[in-house]
């Protein structure tokens, strides 16, 4: 790598740090735990992603390509506790819940709309058997009250409970959930755009963005929230149709691929001026 291509790197990787970094404080997540938790991805990434040499896999090996010291690397290998995943969120069941409800011709009526269903009382078609048909384990009425909370499904009448939405919408900011889906939207972004900067023997991904070529006046902002939303919603629930139409009929498949497509709508802050010196003088 050029020395011009090796700074752009590193630039990048700053402007992409420097929001994760501020959600990391704002936390309480200290500048040592991040420090451990980066050793651990360079161990990890350097074992299951290969190192990029030739001859065999040694700890010293993977210290001296990282630079993480050989301690470190052994207290990685030998201690799971370091890598060990957080339980999943029922995020993912209410996502299928909505899906399901939204897809389903045995949820919806005339013209596919979504019908209003009881919380147990139908047989065949109520919301605990939806969520039971998604996720055994998961609580229905726990489920139902986030999806209630987030606003996706409201109350109709003494009995029924009507959906709004396909979408389930975190309910509360910096929540398990909420975290969760944090982490596994950046992982696909940054893998996706990974497999497109590297990858020059396989098809590019797709990942595409529109702006303002010359910005937008503030005030104009809300105009094109709502512009943006109604159009991205439409485009979701054809997505969504397509996917539904072609849900494998062999769950048990080992080569099912989880797949999807995500869409950004970002606005960027202005550029600071000031250099950290002056801030602080």
């Amino acid at each position: 790598m050029s020395d011009d291509a090796r700074s752009h790197l590193i630039h990048a990787f700053r402007k992409v740090l420097r929001p994760l970094v501020k959600i990391l404080i704002r936390a309480g997540v200290r500048h040592d735990e991040f420090v451990d938790v980066i050793k651990g991805v360079y161990v990890e990434s350097a074992i299951r992603d290969g190192i990029g040499r030739t001859g065999p896999l040694t700890r010293t090996r993977v210290s001296l390509t990282t630079g993480v010291p050989r301690r470190d690397v052994d207290r990685f290998i030998d201690n799971e506790a370091y890598m060990i995943q957080p339980p999943p969120t029922h995020a993912a069941t209410l996502s299928e819940v909505l899906h399901v409800w939204n897809t389903d011709p045995q949820y919806l009526g005339p013209y596919g709309v979504p019908l209003e269903i009881d919380f147990d009382s139908t047989p065949g078609r109520n919301f605990v058997e939806l969520v039971k048909r998604v996720n055994r384990e998961t609580d229905a009425w726990l489920a139902l009250e986030d999806l209630i909370r987030g606003g996706t499904v409201v109350r109709a009448g003494d009995r029924y409970f009507k959906v709004l939405s396909r979408t389930f919408v975190m309910p509360e900011p910096m929540s398990a959930a909420t975290l969760e889906h944090f982490g596994n939207t950046m992982a696909m972004l940054a893998d996706t755009i990974q497999h497109n900067i590297e990858r020059s023997d396989a098809p590019k991904r797709l990942e595409r963005s529109v702006y303002a070529d010359n910005g937008l006046e503030p005030e104009l902002l809300p105009e094109f929230d709502q512009f943006a939303r109604e159009r991205v919603q439409q485009l979701i629930a054809d997505i969504d149709d397509w996917l539904a139409k072609r849900s494998p009929a062999d769950l048990e498949r080992k080569d099912l691929v989880n797949t999807g497509i995500s869409i950004f709508h970002y606005i960027s802050a202005a550029p600071q001026q000031s250099s950290l010196r002056d801030l602080i003088e």
